[in-house]
């Protein structure tokens, strides 16, 4: 990883983004199960389409997650004025109207685009941002990257201490961010995602409703030039009346995947097709799977 942090100190910015093009085209013809989950994945959320297109995509994704990673490095030395100037922001007003009802605010995302970016543009504006992030095998990567987030005045909270502290962010009115597009293994429930049941950690919904905080869904995406665009949606409704504390979790659970669906499908390339998304509901793509056709079950629409 210092090897690679070095590489963004020393290539300008154009050189440094076709640098890590290469290396993501490299990384999606020598791992082979990631590629095959990735082109697997890609079927099943878009079946019928030419498999010639699905293997565009999918090396089209692991570019561009090289890229994104790039300048997420680059967050080891870049100035929070430089950040600023990366991005483009569409519906910020949702963001700022939600923090001033002082509750905090779940600010809800996924594996999309550059998402340390995210967090440190909006820590750079201003807002007091909380990163929910889950705890790394290598103590010295999670320290550089915890690092790296303190240097942009961003809080990190692993995810198995987060209940406290979490709680502890939105009753100061502050920004709790969450990626709610995996399957770990945390408490969760099958929603629908491209169709499919996903199992989906609940955490994001019950700190929501526990704190009476808006969810605002938002994310970020780099475009064809460089630069970033930040697209913000409204906030969330509520969970109806009636429903028990467990079955709103469950139904906002559910539009919150929604909601990192429609930012997925905008850039289906900037998302992370060689994660196992749907390992748990029968319809798994893992690598080398057998519904690479797309023909795997569809559920929950």
């Amino acid at each position: 990883m210092n090897a690679l942090i070095s590489s963004t100190r020393l290539l300008p910015r154009r050189a440094g983004l076709s640098f890590f093009s290469f290396l993501g085209g490299a990384v999606f013809r020598l791992y082979r199960r990631d590629r095959e989950r990735a082109l697997a994945n890609i079927a099943l959320a878009f079946p019928g389409t030419d498999p010639l297109v699905v293997s565009a995509m999918a090396r089209g994704s692991f570019v561009a997650v090289a890229r994104n990673a790039y300048d997420a490095l680059r967050l080891a030395h870049i100035s929070r004025e430089r950040v600023l100037e990366l991005c483009d922001v569409d519906g910020e007003e949702h963001l700022s109207e939600a923090c001033r009802g002082g509750n905090g605010v779940v600010a809800l995302t996924g594996h999309i685009g550059c998402w340390e970016l995210l967090a440190a543009y909006f820590a750079g504006k201003g807002y007091r941002v909380n990163v929910v992030y889950r705890e790394l095998r290598d103590e010295r990567l999670e320290e550089r990257l915890v690092g790296m987030r303190r240097r942009h005045g961003i809080n990190s909270i692993p995810r198995g201490a987060s209940a406290v502290s979490a709680y502890k962010a939105l009753r100061r009115g502050e920004i709790l961010a969450m990626l709610i597009d995996q399957d770990i293994d945390v408490d969760g429930v099958f929603v629908p995602f491209f169709g499919m049941n996903a199992h989906t950690p609940r955490g994001a919904a019950a700190f929501a409703l526990r704190a009476g905080a808006p969810v605002v869904p938002l994310a970020i995406h780099q475009q064809p030039g460089g630069r970033h665009r930040i697209t913000i949606r409204p906030p969330l409704d509520p969970p109806r009346e009636g429903l028990s504390e467990r079955e709103a979790i469950d139904d906002l659970t559910a539009r919150c995947t929604a909601a990192i669906e429609g930012f997925v499908r905008m850039y289906p390339q900037q998302w992370v097709w060689f994660h196992d998304r749907w390992r748990r509901s029968g319809a798994s793509a893992s690598a080398g799977g057998e519904n690479r056709s797309g023909g795997g079950e569809r559920r929950g629409r």
